[in-house]
């Protein structure tokens, strides 16, 4: 057998990627109507990359198209949320748990470092939502990679584009205490792992999650009404 990746197929990849990543950073917004001409014309490429990356981001459930065939960035649903966030609590929980019981002092410091980063950046300089939303995302991945389990972080990482699009989406709504009652939360449990309390950290980390998902919840149905 010979298998060959033809250049049509290569640009394809490189036009979901690069709109893939405006999706997740917040550049293209919810209900952002993307049209094959325009982005074909931004980005100098024939319709058919475009087409074909559009078809691959519906199938990432980044976009969706209606019957008549336009597109447009989704806004997930207050139940899709709610799934999302509920689904990821426990794996968190797991993470957190694990990673307390192979704690070191190194990984507390990283973790202290990370956070207060995020907190600096979300509270004072405010960076793009998009760049935020990826700070908390691996702010909680350096938790799951301490736990060494490769089958957790795999699935941590199937989910980790449909939480960004629901966290870049909530910034909008995150607020200066909220922020800060983050911030908290997050010293709490970095608290917990370094004292090796895994049962705490565990349910920290589990609460942590179901406490942005309610708050999530509810500014996304504000969102709607």
């Amino acid at each position: 057998m010979v298998l060959h990746l033809s250049s049509r197929s290569s640009l394809a990849d490189e036009v979901t990627q690069a709109l893939r990543n405006a999706i997740l950073d917040g550049s293209l917004k919810a209900g952002t109507l993307l049209q094959e001409p325009a982005i074909a014309k931004e980005l100098s490429v024939s319709r058919s990359p475009v087409r074909e990356a559009l078809i691959q981001l519906e199938r990432e459930n980044l976009v969706f198209s209606s019957p008549n065939r336009s597109t447009v960035v989704r806004r997930p649903t207050a139940e899709e949320i709610y799934q999302i966030y509920t689904i990821r609590a426990p794996l968190e929980g797991i993470a957190a748990r694990w990673a307390a019981e192979r704690s070191t002092p190194e990984l507390v410091a990283s973790l202290r470092d990370a956070a207060a980063i995020l907190n600096d950046r979300t509270v004072g300089v405010k960076p793009s939502k998009g760049d935020a939303a990826r700070m908390g995302i691996e702010f909680h991945a350096a938790i799951a990679e301490a736990s060494q389990s490769i089958e957790l972080q795999r699935v941590l990482q199937s989910l980790r584009n449909q939480i960004q699009l629901v966290m870049v989406g909530g910034l909008a709504s995150l607020s200066n205490s909220r922020a800060e009652t983050v911030h908290a939360e997050h010293l709490k449990l970095i608290a917990a792992i370094a004292e090796k309390n895994s049962g705490l950290a565990e349910r920290l980390a589990s609460d942590h999650v179901l406490s942005a998902r309610d708050r999530l919840v509810h500014a996304n149905a504000e969102v709607v009404e």
